[in-house]
């Protein structure tokens, strides 16, 4: 498993079969194309098949199918970053080129929505193997533990808040949903997202940092903390319209809290059709003036949800690297 060294403090620890090596380069941005160049050469010697995670490397992918010779190249699209709303002009056209490339030469193609698996269908005329993320690996947390964690380190009255866990990005709604929210009049709108590294985040922080009923938690990688806010929130915002099935999302489903999604093919395909849905800030605010929390929770042990676990993931990646598998 290849991985940035960059801002990265340790290192996860080797297992039986599973290595770690790190580059230092950044995975994501116009470094991610000599990142995964670099890490599918290096991974060459040793491996049987590739997992590429994303196709932004796209442009050098007739190229590393050449040298993997009969080894497998198994392409995860994610969620087609061509399509969102921040990439204009030069980076978006050389976005599509890259995703283009990626899907044509790849053995396998992994889309990880059914949405997703529609617009590669339509548009590359290419069929593919629908693999969600995961959701088990989530921390669960007692309910008094919970509640104690909320106050004490939020400040926050469990089951009066709600709660977005997104990157701060156009294309989540985050500005949207908490002008909604206020317009509302909900008592506390909580948003954990970076907002210290994007324009967008920081114009949000500056707007609402007089307003006591939003409150931005930057970038939060605690486990027990992030349990604490899923589990106490009254309601769950999640206002992504792009990207296929977003890890955010499906990690709520294990704290049987209500969700209101915006109205999308991604998310109804992602929630299985429950939850609520909203589609246009109008719309929210007349949800969250009027709210049916019971209609809106997801049923955790429900058959659909079952596909988000790492197990049934691992072994659906397993068996697309094998060369009995026909591309």
């Amino acid at each position: 498993v290849f991985g940035s060294s960059i801002g990265r403090g340790s290192r996860a620890a080797d297992r039986p079969g599973l290595r770690h090596r790190y580059l230092p380069l950044r995975a994501n941005g116009p470094a991610s194309v000599p990142y995964d160049l670099l890490s599918f050469l290096f991974s060459l010697r040793r491996c049987d098949a590739v997992v590429v995670m994303g196709v932004s490397a796209g442009v050098c992918m007739p190229l590393m199918r050449w040298l993997a010779g009969s080894r497998r190249i198994v392409v995860n699209v994610d969620g087609l970053e061509a399509r969102r709303s921040k990439w204009r002009g030069l980076p978006r056209a050389f976005l599509r080129l890259s995703e283009r490339l990626a899907i044509r030469h790849a053995h396998q193609v992994i889309s990880d929505n059914q949405g997703i698996a529609d617009i590669v269908a339509s548009t590359y005329g290419r069929a593919s193997t629908i693999i969600p993320y995961g959701n088990d690996h989530v921390q669960p947390i007692e309910s008094e533990q919970a509640r104690a964690l909320v106050r004490q380190r939020f400040g926050l009255e469990p089951g009066c808040y709600l709660l977005t866990v997104a990157r701060i990005e156009p294309e989540n709604q985050i500005a949207e949903m908490m002008e909604a929210a206020l317009v509302s009049g909900v008592e506390r709108y909580v948003v954990v997202g970076n907002f210290s590294t994007t324009a967008l985040g920081q114009q949000l922080q500056q707007r609402y940092r007089e307003e006591p009923r939003i409150q931005c938690i930057d970038a939060l990688f605690e486990p027990q903390a992030l349990a604490a806010l899923r589990a106490g929130c009254r309601l769950y915002l999640h206002g992504h319209s792009v990207g296929g099935t977003n890890p955010s999302l499906i990690e709520m489903l294990p704290y049987h809290r209500p969700i209101l999604a915006f109205d999308c093919i991604f998310n109804r395909h992602t929630l299985a059709d429950q939850g609520g849905y909203f589609a246009s800030a109008a719309a929210l605010v007349q949800c969250l003036r009027t709210p049916d929390l019971q209609a809106w929770t997801p049923q955790p042990d429900d058959p659909a949800f079952a596909r988000y676990r790492w197990t049934a993931i691992a072994r659906a990646y397993s068996r697309l690297c094998q060369p009995e598998v026909m591309a």
